[in-house]
């Protein structure tokens, strides 16, 4: 019955398997191809140019750099809430974790946005200070620059290293401290010596997933950047390729980038896989604080953390309402939301609002929906054959940068003799099932794995099929993380702006696309006003998705 068992699932995930081979290979495929085939014929010499260029090499320490430093930032505002978070119970702590959690999802574009508005030279935070200090001059001055890159990039992945590390380390046994209490050492040194030491691997995993979404960053680049001298290769990349038109060295160029990439996951995965080896899993429960001291380093953390997030957050809300122009009249004003519902007649860009908020709901629900059918497909695939080879095939997406799909897409689409709006939708779908399949699968893969196994043994032994078996007992085991991992994608889709603004061809708006066209008109209330709706839908999305996970989760313990 195991091997029987073993079959039906290679059977029942082909389907999504040769999905996930056509919908990726395919446009890598192409995007190789166009880096060696021309007009002329069969060449090594745009390759080699891309492997030999100091221009190249020059931005490519730029990315590094600009990932290097925004990385080790989302681990410094990560690192001392983790501590804390994963030894302490207070109240509000799940909502702090969640809160953080929702920075993740939000869309890059709209960070860009929150930054312009609360960052800003006439920003809410410089006006604040301006009316406080009694002067005209810009008290904090980051946008357009370095900082505004790294600070951006902190914002959107700390969250990752939080929930990491938290969980993390709230699993590590605590018997190795104690134990270094009693032989004397110091608080210090015990954290140092024992508690560093054993978090280091899950220090390095998280280092390394950010740095990786920092590496293949776009959008905030592109605006906060201000300047060719904050060129990414992801950005060269659409620049060649968008502006200059030349798609052959665009795909050169992309070669380059996936050797780095591909360098980056690897490191990644070794990483994740030092992490699950080194300990035992434990859950430690949370001790209540009664250290003045410990009290005044958490309310000051969360004082700072909650500065942090919902500075910019608020901002966008706050001035979605306010208009400093002439377009809607100065002062408060709804004007943006009437022109975003389509209550109100626009000129502006404003006017494909309520089409783009239409459609990035209908392309977020469908490639999330087949996203999470394929990954549960797959998931119980790699999880019942104990598949590493099929876990690393899943997730070869993340090797790839979402521009660098696009363009694969891109070549596939010219060489089609179909043309129009209906054909952009399907490539615009594909390209975001394929950049949400990996992070839709890491939502369910862990849940996959805790699956006692002994409740799908014992259900063959009751005489229950194997398709039965999944029906009953493996699915509603996890209805909960299929929710989340839904949720997830969703909200990722909702924002996802890069592969979008490749493949649209100006015939089709989503929000975030619209949101980039708003920053760059200096329409910043109808930005704030789209904004904000991502904002809720991203809100809608998260919490709807923690309160069914959690029941279902209660449900199934």
């Amino acid at each position: 019955m195991i091997r029987e068992g073993r079959n039906y699932y290679k059977l029942n995930s082909i389907f999504a398997r040769i999905i996930l081979f056509l919908v990726f290979l395919l446009p890598l495929i192409f995007t190789l191809s166009k880096a060696f085939f021309t007009a002329n014929g069969f060449t090594l010499d745009l390759v080699k140019e891309a492997f030999t260029s100091t221009y190249n090499y020059k931005i490519l320490l730029f990315t590094i750099k600009q990932s290097l430093f925004s990385a080790i930032l989302s681990i410094l505002i990560a690192l001392p809430g983790a501590l804390l978070f994963s030894k302490y119970n207070f109240k509000g702590r799940k909502l702090i974790l969640s809160l953080a959690s929702l920075c993740f999802v939000l869309p890059s574009i709209l960070v860009v946005l929150g930054f312009v508005i609360f960052y800003g030279n006439n920003g809410v935070l410089n006006k604040l200070l301006k009316s406080l200090l009694n002067t005209n001059d810009s008290v904090v001055k980051i946008l357009y620059s370095f900082k505004a890159i790294i600070l951006a990039h902190a914002f959107l992945n700390f969250p990752v290293a939080l929930t990491q590390l938290t969980s993390y380390l709230n699993s590590l046994s605590r018997d190795q401290e104690k134990s270094s209490y009693l032989l004397g050492a110091s608080k210090v040194k015990t954290f140092f010596n024992v508690t560093f030491a054993r978090m280091l691997p899950a220090l390095i995993s998280s280092f390394l997933l950010i740095f990786l979404y920092c590496f293949t960053s776009f959008s905030i680049i592109l605006v906060l950047g201000g300047g060719p001298e904050f060129t990414t290769l992801e950005v060269e990349i659409y620049r060649t390729n968008n502006i200059l038109g030349n798609s052959n060295k665009a795909a050169a160029l992309s070669i380059f980038a996936l050797l780095f990439n591909t360098i980056i996951v690897i490191l990644s995965i070794i990483a994740s896989k030092r992490t699950q080896l080194t300990e035992n899993i434990n859950s430690n429960s949370l001790n209540k604080i009664k250290n003045k001291g410990i009290k005044v380093l958490l309310i000051i953390y969360i004082v700072l953390l909650l500065f942090f997030i919902l500075g910019p957050l608020l901002s966008v809300v706050y001035r979605s309402f306010v208009s400093t122009s002439n377009r809607y009249g100065k002062g408060f004003s709804i004007k943006a939301y009437q022109e975003l519902f389509g209550l109100q007649t626009s000129v502006s860009s404003m006017k494909d609002a309520f089409t783009a908020l239409l459609n990035s709901i209908l392309i977020a629900f469908i490639s999330s929906l087949f996203a999470t059918l394929l990954s549960l497909k797959i998931s119980l695939y790699i999880t019942r054959l104990k598949s590493s080879v099929g876990e690393l095939l899943a997730m070869l997406p993340m090797m790839v940068s979402s521009v660098t799909i696009a363009l694969g897409f891109s070549f596939i689409r010219a060489k089609m003799p179909i043309r129009g709006t209906l054909v952009s939708y399907i490539f615009i779908l594909l390209a975001h099932f394929v950049i949400i399949l990996p992070f839709s699968l890491r939502t369910l893969l862990p849940i996959a794995r805790s699956i006692d196994e002994r409740i799908i043994y014992a259900s063959y032994t009751l005489g229950a099929t194997n398709k039965k078996t999944s029906k009953l007992v493996e699915i509603p085991l996890l209805r909960g993380a299929l929710y989340r991992a839904f949720s997830f994608s969703f909200a990722l889709s909702m924002g996802e702006i890069n592969a979008t603004m490749t493949l649209s061809e100006g015939k089709i708006t989503t929000l975030p696309l619209l949101l980039y066209r708003l920053i760059n008109s200096y329409n910043y209330q109808g930005a704030c006003a789209v904004g904000t709706i991502l904002i809720l839908v991203a809100l809608i999305v998260f919490i709807t998705s923690e309160l069914i996970g959690g029941k279902n989760g209660k449900a199934q313990s």
